[in-house]
This record gives structure tokens, C-alpha cells and sequence, in this order.
């Protein structure tokens, strides 16, 4: 047999072979078991840990806030130097 019709044939073969594999294990019910208790516990504490450092960054945020001087923000590094994503480029900043 020549090698060519090997290799031609290797692709629908393999997908059959997936195929069958799939329908082979949706037949059985896969349980799901609850998880532990000590899973839940360790879950719980990193969702505080997470919640301290959100308020914490919030916290951070609202005092940056307030330092900022009464002018607004100053111009990002970059402003108005073409090619760069703080400028427009120079498409947009033709006058109609």
C-alpha cells in the first residue's frame, strides 16, 4: 500500500476514533461531589483576603483623588507625540 493513502486516511480515522471516544463517555453519568469543608474554608479566607486588598486599593484611590490638584491631570507621557496612543495621530486631527 503506498504511503500516501496513509497519511490521507490518518486525519478521518483519528476524528472517527475521537468520535467514538466522546459518545463512548457520554453514556456515563459523571457525579459531582460537593466540595470539602476545608476547601470551603480556605476559599472563604482568600475571598477576605481579596476584599481587604480591594478596599485597601480603593482606599489608596480616594486619596490620590483628593492630593490631585484643583487643574485636573496633568497630560500623559507622550501627549501630542505622533504614533503614540496618548495623541490621536494625525487622521483625527484634520480640521473639516
Amino acid at each position: 500500500m503506498n504511503l500516501t493513502y496513509l497519511f490521507l486516511l490518518a486525519c478521518p480515522i483519528g476524528m472517527g476514533v475521537m468520535m467514538w471516544m466522546m459518545m463512548r463517555n457520554n453514556g456515563q453519568q459523571q457525579t459531582q461531589t460537593p466540595p470539602a469543608r476545608g476547601d470551603l474554608a480556605g476559599l472563604h479566607q482568600q475571598l477576605q483576603s481579596l476584599e481587604r486588598q480591594q478596599a485597601a486599593i480603593i482606599e489608596q484611590m480616594q486619596r490620590l483623588r483628593e492630593s490631585e490638584p484643583e487643574g485636573g491631570r496633568k497630560a500623559p507621557p507622550g501627549a501630542g507625540v505622533p504614533g503614540t496612543p496618548a495623541s490621536p495621530g494625525p487622521a483625527l486631527n484634520r480640521e473639516a
